[in-house]
């Protein structure tokens, strides 16, 4: 069985190759080289925090955040840096685990539909300001208000009246969230939910201070006007290098947090952060910059860290375009990939191939095993089966089909995977494909706008349960992503929001079980594996963590 794998790995790569030559013409090259990319890391370290002595730990990330507005953002990237820098009602523990944030206390009413956080004493904005209950209602509204256009609102839609505001249907005093004082918020839910409290650490939870975000100058552009509340605080932004965070002696925990500074840089080439690494000019590197030459070399020693997360990557078909409303022709893309020989042979992390979406370590109401062993795969690789599929569509061979555009980002890994399944669509279907890239910041833009057939995506649930990762495909989400919206996505909605309006886990159990395998029957999504995460981190480095979200965490990390 390897050896066929082999075999076919040398066909695909070959082909993956030849095709690639012409397919994107829309690259765009790295700013920096190899060298220019390793400079900008020993740059960060002599800088800021670090210029100044003490315990700074220094982090390669391969881009710069989206947004540093926890309010607009839905983004993995940018969730990390956030993450380190605000604090919400509850936080991420050492163990991973969930501990108080800003909360000292919580009550829950018997119905769950109430809850009652009653703050910690002390505490301050990074700015030296009292930090109020009233800060996280202006936050929380913040983010639902429509004219805010956050992609993240729909976290808030636990709330009361939390979507209908968000849709102008209704005002922002009907919303669930009120500061009775300084140190009460009452919170009012939609329905009873169970991993509500889990959601008080996502980033779209996090307060803001109202003075500077309504300040006369854009407050996340500089570290000047930037505020924030947790165990660092802003020092320098050098766009497209580097942030330099430095400890924050107003964070309520400020005692327990031991470094001095992260200097946090960004290194596209997985090549240059290797070598800044192995140059001792970075301590820690992220998982999306580890590629196979840290593997070849670190593989199996302490330095390099794996972590399994709740997520998956998986590509978005657009299903508004008619060549792929069938659902016959998407299960026939899905099901024509060999997902070993990528996630095996390019994929750096080895991650494991996914046959349905919802991931593994996620618990399933009333059975010993997680959801993913309980429901099981919900598909199968079968090359016959996808050519069938494709003749019954009218496109035998792949025979009058038209060229698919897929997009993606602009790294190595990702463009050697469209490559591999460029040329097993063209090798199993006949179908061609040609390959588009763009650095990450444009290429969120180019999915919203629809410019795509096929386009990478991928999620990171935010608490243990099928809700976080099946959401994903409610309409309102669809319509910017994949574009699912016909009356089988419509069904899929209902089921999830019935879900999440039941108490009885078995229940809503059964719905998420259902609505998975309606979701993998029209496949408006292909999912490729099970989201995994490395970090290589320096002898002496201690406490660093990656949370199963995705986040790599330093309030609790020490450098000896």
């Amino acid at each position: 069985m390897r050896k066929n794998v082999k075999v076919l790995l040398s066909l695909v790569m070959a082909a993956a190759m030849l095709a690639g030559c012409g397919g994107q013409s829309s690259e765009k090259p790295a700013e920096n080289g190899a060298s220019g990319q390793t400079t900008q890391a020993s740059a960060g370290k002599e800088d800021g925090a670090g210029s100044e002595g003490g315990k700074v730990m220094t982090y390669a990330m391969q881009k710069e955040p989206e947004t540093l507005d926890p309010t607009m953002n839905n983004y993995a990237t940018s969730s990390i840096v956030l993450q380190n820098l605000f604090t919400g009602l509850m936080q991420i523990g050492p163990d991973g685990g969930l501990i108080n944030g800003c909360a000292e206390k919580y009550e829950v009413s018997e119905d769950g539909l109430e809850y009652t956080f009653t703050l910690r004493d002390g505490l301050k904005w990074s700015d030296g300001s009292p930090l109020t209950a009233g800060d996280f209602e202006y936050a929380w509204k913040r983010t639902l208000a429509q004219d805010t256009a956050s992609p993240g609102a729909w976290y808030l839609f636990y709330l009361k009246n939390g979507e209908a505001y968000n849709e102008g249907k209704a005002s922002a005093e009907d919303v669930g969230v009120k500061a009775e004082d300084d140190k009460t918020l009452k919170v009012t839910l939609e329905n009873p939910t169970a991993y509500f409290i889990d959601l008080t650490a996502v980033t779209a939870y996090f307060p803001v201070k109202k003075d500077a975000v309504e300040g006369p100058e854009a407050w996340t552009k500089s570290a000047d006007t930037y505020v924030s509340n947790g165990a660092f605080r802003l020092k320098e932004i050098n766009p497209q290098a580097s942030y330099v965070l430095e400890k924050n002696p107003e964070y309520i925990d400020a005692d327990t947090v031991k470094l001095d500074g992260v200097n946090i840089v960004f290194i596209e080439s997985a090549e240059a952060a290797l070598s800044a690494y192995n140059a001792g000019e970075v301590d820690v590197v992220d998982n999306t910059i580890i590629q196979t030459q840290a593997q070849s070399q670190y593989g199996g020693s302490d330095e390099l860290k794996s972590y399994d997360l709740i997520g998956t990557c998986y590509y978005d078909f657009n299903c508004e375009k008619d060549y792929l409303s069938d659902a016959r022709v998407r299960k026939a893309l899905a099901m024509s990939l060999n997902r070993d020989v990528i996630n095996q042979s390019i994929v750096a992390s080895r991650p494991e191939s996914s046959y349905a979406f919802v991931p593994h370590g996620i618990p399933y109401e009333g059975s010993s095993e997680d959801y993913r062993t309980t429901v099981g795969n919900l598909f199968t690789e079968d090359v016959e089966a996808a050519k069938a599929l494709m003749e019954e569509a009218g496109y035998p061979g792949g025979e009058g089909y038209p060229t698919l555009t897929l997009i993606t980002q602009n790294d190595q890994e990702k463009k050697d995977v469209a490559q591999a399944m460029q040329a097993m669509w063209k090798e199993n279907l006949g179908v061609n494909v040609e390959i588009v890239t763009f650095e990450p910041k444009v290429y969120w833009d180019e999915q919203t706008a629809g410019n795509f057939d096929i386009c990478y995506d991928g999620w990171t649930g935010d608490y243990p349960d099928p809700s976080t990762n099946l959401d994903c495909f409610l309409l309102q989400r669809n319509e910017t992503q994949c574009r699912w919206l016909n009356d089988q996505a419509k069904e899929y909605d209902s089921m999830m929001k019935e879900a999440r309006s039941l108490t009885d886990n078995k229940k809503r159990m059964e719905l998420f079980e259902a609505g998975e395998k309606l979701l993998m029957e029209e496949m408006p999504i292909l999912p490729l594996y099970y989201r995994n995460a490395q970090l290589l981190v320096k002898p002496g480095c201690e406490g660093v963590i990656k949370t199963y979200i995705g986040h790599t965490i330093f309030k609790y990390a020490d450098k000896q």
